[in-house]
């Protein structure tokens, strides 16, 4: 997706679920230990802004080596920056749930039910339950969703620029419904429909390669299911962002941010 510099919200769609929040959590500390992985269809939803992630030697070398290499690989600071910290917070907070080092965790890939590729990121069996997760990560913004089965979860800063040519890369009834919105609602509903199909299709662990246009991602005025076999949700996000959260099947997902997150305060 195009980034660039932020666009104020103009409520094209409602702008996101609320999210209870819960535990307090620095960004550069440890994270508790010991919490349960999320049953059912709660969703753990652990927001980060890597300006306020430290990466020092010490949490560097909790990543693995391909994580090492894919940082290394980054031309600009700034960018291996945010990849380096999204990486160490997603071991950090996986850590909590599964007891284990954040350097000792093993994450693999599933296979693509679509191709049979390498896709989805998992995390390897251990001694406690394994939760699902999936990690996000635009701009200065990161996007952990933790929970007991599939789940997906998708955030993309607005861009600065026109993005109406995305809108051939939506679903026909999708591209339809953004052709009839006014100026400048169609830029807003193009990145919002990105960030639910996203969503989607990393729940389902078919990724972005096999395309967004598959299925239609409209936010509906009553419940957002059967996406795809989905249900999403929009996100409350920061100024600037568009979030969105799915599970397999008819749900009623309920969402929980364990170290606060957009427009809440920590309880």
């Amino acid at each position: 997706m195009p980034s660039g510099g932020a666009m104020p919200s103009r409520g094209a769609v409602a702008s996101g679920d609320t999210v209870a929040s819960g535990d307090t959590v620095a960004s550069g500390g440890a994270m508790p230990s010991g919490r349960a992985v999320p049953s059912g269809d709660l969703v753990d939803v652990w927001w980060f802004d890597t300006r306020a992630v430290t990466t020092g030697p010490a949490g560097l070398a909790d990543l693995d080596p391909s994580e090492r290499a894919r940082a290394e690989a980054f031309l600009f600071p700034a960018e291996r920056h945010r990849y380096q910290a999204a990486h160490l917070m997603l071991r950090r907070v996986l850590a909590g749930y599964t007891g284990t080092p954040p350097g000792r965790l093993r994450l693999g890939r599933e296979r693509c039910p679509h191709c049979g590729a390498p896709g989805k990121p998992v995390l390897e069996p251990g001694p406690r339950p394994v939760p699902s997760f999936s990690l996000t990560h635009s701009g200065d913004m990161v996007i952990i969703a933790v929970a007991g089965r599939p789940v997906g979860v998708d955030v993309e800063r607005d861009a600065a620029g026109c993005v109406c040519s995305l809108a051939q890369t939506l679903h026909p009834a999708d591209a339809a419904w953004v052709a009839g919105l006014g100026e400048p609602d169609p830029h807003e509903a193009i990145i919002i429909c990105w960030v639910r199909a996203e969503a989607v299709l990393k729940c389902t662990g078919q990724g972005i390669g096999h395309g967004l246009g598959g299925f239609p991602v409209r936010p509906a005025p009553a419940a957002d299911s059967g996406v795809n076999g989905c249900t999403v949700r929009q996100l409350a996000a920061p100024e600037g962002y568009r979030a969105a959260v799915a599970l397999p099947g008819a749900c009623q997902p309920v969402l929980r941010a364990p170290g606060g997150g957009p427009g809440m305060g920590r309880r």
